[in-house]
């Protein structure tokens, strides 16, 4: 393995076990950077790399060390980590490689590299987004760069506001890998807002203050924002905060992840029946405005019936789908399921 290191590693314990997180300091030499994961830990990463340009290389056969940041939403997203990771090691031999983001917190997980903790750097400009390479979702075939399906926000300025989530929805576990939720303050971030085009606010679950707060900003600065992953409680708990910011032409894309309209698919989730129910009725107001409309569904959950997509399509300008998964990662069946879905 290339360089030497001082450690600084940290222990974690967590549902999944227990296990070694290296620290920023930890990471040796030239790095390259690739994300298969969401646009949280992306914009997390970036805000970092933005600080340590000399330390990153956009070639990974000039790189000393290779990171790969990860999701662990469901078995296909770790399928797809996993496999990046060995491509990246047998086209790219003799480097150092560790796992960021989700999948580093799933101890109950063998990985083929060192497992790393959340780095980023608060409140910083990210003036270069090639500095971490964005992988092209893996469920979208013959994936464009160009607008359209798995590209909603790929081209905005991710505008990191929070991450984590308190949520206990029975099927999630970003509440335990994502590490502990933290919120960045609207105030601190106001230049970095104004500074830079085309803003989508970037948190695992923006609360209904964080939300209250960005539409008074923008209205005051007359700027348009897009909001991704905003919950249904928080939706519906802002609603008239985002109205009145669509009712001005200054919300751009909201995507509220119902996970399904299902009353009974809604309760065996542990989700909020009633927000996602009024969210569905209160969204017509703001597609009325010319909002674009994005959210997210889970098919084929335990037993119960699947979601007619193309009802929500009336109601929705983007719907993604992930099919569900209990938790319990087997190579195999997760490659089955790839096929079944994807071929």
């Amino acid at each position: 393995m290339a360089g030497e290191r001082s450690c600084t590693m940290i222990n974690c314990k967590n549902i999944f076990g227990s296990g070694i997180l290296m620290e920023e300091q930890d990471l040796i030499g030239k790095l390259y950077v690739t994300c298969t994961a969401c646009m949280s830990i992306y914009s997390e990463f970036l805000s970092w790399a933005n600080c340590n340009t000399d330390r990153l290389t956009r070639s990974p056969d000039k790189a000393d060390s290779i990171v790969v940041l990860s999701c662990q939403v469901t078995d296909l997203a770790i399928l797809n980590d996993i496999q990046h990771i060995e491509r990246l090691m047998h086209n790219y031999p003799g480097k150092n490689y560790y796992v960021g983001g989700c999948l580093a917190r799933r101890f109950d997980i063998d990985i083929p590299a060192q497992r790393l903790s959340n780095i980023k750097s608060d409140y910083h400009l990210i003036k270069d987004k090639t500095l971490v390479n964005y992988e092209a979702p893996f469920w979208i075939k013959d994936f464009s760069e160009g607008k359209g399906d798995g590209n909603l926000f790929r081209d905005m300025y991710p505008l990191r506001i929070g991450a984590g989530c308190k949520g206990k929805c029975k099927y999630c576990t970003i509440r335990v890998t994502r590490g502990d939720p933290y919120e960045l303050p609207a105030h601190r971030l106001r230049d970095e807002f104004l500074q830079n085009h085309d803003v989508v606010l970037i948190s695992d679950n923006p609360s209904q203050d964080q939300i209250e707060q960005w539409c008074a900003m923008a209205m005051a600065h007359k700027k348009p924002i897009s909001i991704r992953n905003l919950e249904p409680t928080n939706a519906i708990n802002s609603f008239w905060h985002l109205l009145r910011l669509a009712r001005n032409g200054l919300l751009k894309i909201l995507h509220v992840p119902i996970q399904s309209p299902n009353k009974d698919v809604l309760m065996s989730m542990g989700r909020d029946v009633q927000a996602t129910i009024s969210y569905l009725d209160a969204s017509i107001l703001l597609r009325s405005h010319g909002v674009c409309l994005a959210t997210n569904i889970i098919v084929s959950y335990k037993d119960h019936p699947d979601t007619d997509i193309a009802e929500l399509e009336k109601i929705f300008d983007h719907v993604d789908w992930n099919p569900y998964w209990d938790g319990l990662w087997d190579r195999g069946v997760a490659e089955d399921k790839f096929k079944h879905y994807f071929a």
